[in-house]
């Protein structure tokens, strides 16, 4: 019974994991290539976390993971393949943040990140943000491992999870998107004021879960259209 259920969580993480991102391949820079100019200009050395492609923008952040290990790399995009619309080259220092030591090309998902993610905007996040003010918090390390809300306490002192979608200078925004999300996935969501260094930011977080697996669905639901959130954990 323990196996199977080991194996059902497996699963659901592995939905996670795949969510949203494209299928490709990659395969590491041979050090022949050390020294030479790259289509963007550089110097290519194995030590900078930077890919090739076929025909992404010079200069593009990709986030790259590797469905076997779980490890995740973002790359810059400064040199060129041909005729290699799936694959990636990448460098032997990106190559060792994703534990990929194979000479043959390696499957992995990707994701592009920051000006160029705009382009693969869906067309629910274009009318989500229509007129909003730019997202001020961006998820460190791992999105659906949840990040622990300090100073956030519960009556009962029971752990409640919650998703985190937007943060906002303006209460305004805030409010709006939060009205946003409820008509366009029947989620509630509530604003919580917080004071960051010098600045005071309204973030909109769908929630309260009681379970870190109600969360997560609400996270794998509203990925597509909603890239940037996040998982949060409050006692």
């Amino acid at each position: 019974m323990k196996k199977s259920i080991l194996c059902i969580i497996a699963l659901s993480i592995t939905i996670l994991l795949l969510y949203g991102q494209t299928e490709s391949y990659v395969v590491v820079y041979d050090d022949a290539f050390i020294g030479k100019i790259t289509a963007g200009g550089d110097v290519f050395t194995q030590e900078k976390l930077t890919a090739a492609h076929e025909d992404l923008p010079l200069g593009t952040r990709v986030e790259i993971l590797n469905i076997q290990t779980g490890k995740r790399v973002m790359v810059t995009v400064t040199d060129r393949i041909e005729n290699a619309a799936d694959l990636f080259w990448i460098s032997k220092s990106a190559a060792d943040t994703l534990q990929i030591y194979s000479i043959h090309p390696v499957e992995i998902l990707y994701s592009l990140v920051g000006e160029a993610a705009v382009l693969q905007q869906t067309q629910v996040n274009q009318e989500l943000f229509a007129s909003l003010g730019p997202n001020m918090e961006f998820p460190l390390g791992n999105p659906w491992v949840p990040k622990i809300l300090k100073g956030n306490t519960t009556s009962n002192g029971e752990t409640i999870y919650g998703v985190q979608v937007y943060s906002a200078k303006k209460r305004m925004d805030a409010v709006v998107l939060s009205q946003r999300i409820q008509y366009h996935f029947d989620y509630l969501s509530y604003i919580e004021k917080k004071r960051l260094k010098n600045a005071t930011l309204f973030r909109v977080i769908v929630g309260d879960f009681n379970t870190l697996e109600a969360a997560r669905e609400c996270y794998y639901k509203l990925h597509t259209d909603l890239p940037d959130i996040f998982l949060l954990e409050m006692h």
